[in-house]
């Protein structure tokens, strides 16, 4: 049964005026409009509505029950207009974001501050992942957008992807480090010490299986998992500028540990060194108002963070690093 909701207001303002005349004037209708709509109600119900005295039109038992579920049907509509208002507004919704250790790092925590600040009633989650974890969300549902590793999952029909920019990624140890003065290294003598990072997927895991002081290989996950396996990055310079460990990094994660003189970076620089994470969404399902502003806030990060490794890059390396592209980072 398909009724018009805009019958229910015809049916209370009816029961209201108690007259066709002054109910068909409050609504802009003619007096025959209003009384075919009644009556197409009340073909539609099977069941008379209204009765026609003297007194005036009088609602029936039906009629009264009509009018008490009608209320509550055009209460519930006009909740449901104001919410959906509130929500394209972004004052309310919901939001549910799982980021991989990198993009967590550089622009998924930020971008996060920048839409609250101007949208605070948004509730929302922010999980830091691996990126297969974040994957599986998106794919069972328990998320709106995943941050992740892209490499994986390109030929996923079941996945959206929107690559993000690539973030050149750099050996970095502590300034006064075994290799920091040395000159044309090869990844044979970084990876005779302690790495710390983040897990590696299984496309770079080739580059590190015969270095066990770096880490090991995982064969049933694919990941190679460094003998420093952080989620959390920030503590990454920490324990650099503390130990022999090498640290495989964007530069920006390390930016201040450079600036103090603390740690240095290392003369290998090899084509694979790049991040490689975007969006990734369930293909089909059309994002919230909240991951759509969401998003536009990590490009805004991204963008904004592009620019300030290309302005360390010129500090710590010199403009043309940063021009010729001969480095690329990491995971």
């Amino acid at each position: 049964m398909d009724i018009d909701t805009r019958l229910f207001r015809h049916v209370l303002v009816l029961a209201r005026h108690r007259n066709f005349a002054r109910a068909a004037e409050q609504l802009h209708l003619s007096q025959p409009a209003l009384s075919r709509s009644i009556a197409r109600l009340e073909e539609t119900l099977g069941a008379a509505l209204f009765d026609r005295t003297r007194e005036g039109v009088i609602p029936t038992d039906y009629g009264h029950l009509v009018i008490e579920r009608g209320q509550d049907i055009l209460r519930r509509g006009q909740e449901l207009q104001r919410e959906m208002d509130l929500m394209k507004g972004l004052e309310i919704g919901e939001l549910s974001v799982v980021a991989g250790p990198f993009p967590h790092a550089i622009s998924a925590g930020h971008a996060l501050s920048r839409l609250l600040s101007s949208r605070g009633g948004l509730r929302v989650r922010l999980a830091q992942q691996s990126p297969r974890g974040a994957v599986e969300q998106i794919l069972n549902g328990s998320a709106d957008l995943a941050i992740a590793d892209l490499r994986e999952w390109g030929d996923d029909a079941r996945l959206q992807l929107e690559p993000l920019p690539q973030h050149v990624g750099f050996w970095v140890a502590r300034a006064d480090h075994p290799l920091a003065a040395r000159r044309g290294l090869a990844l044979a003598d970084i990876l005779a010490y302690r790495l710390i990072c983040a897990p590696l997927p299984r496309q770079l895991v080739e580059f590190f299986g015969d270095f066990p002081a770096a880490g090991h290989a995982d064969l049933d996950d694919g990941l190679f998992y460094p003998a420093v396996s952080l989620d959390a990055l920030s503590f990454g310079p920490e324990i650099a500028a503390a130990s022999d460990a090498v640290m495989l990094t964007p530069i920006m994660i390390v930016a201040q540990g450079l600036e103090r003189g603390e740690l240095a970076i290392l003369d290998l620089h090899l084509p694979w060194q790049r991040t490689a994470y975007g969006f990734v969404t369930r293909r089909g399902r059309t994002p919230s108002p909240a991951t759509f502003a969401y998003m536009a806030c990590v490009r805004a990060i991204e963008a904004e963070a592009m620019a300030e490794e290309r302005r360390l890059l010129d500090r710590h390396l010199g403009p043309g690093f940063a021009a010729d592209g001969r480095g690329a980072v990491g995971p």
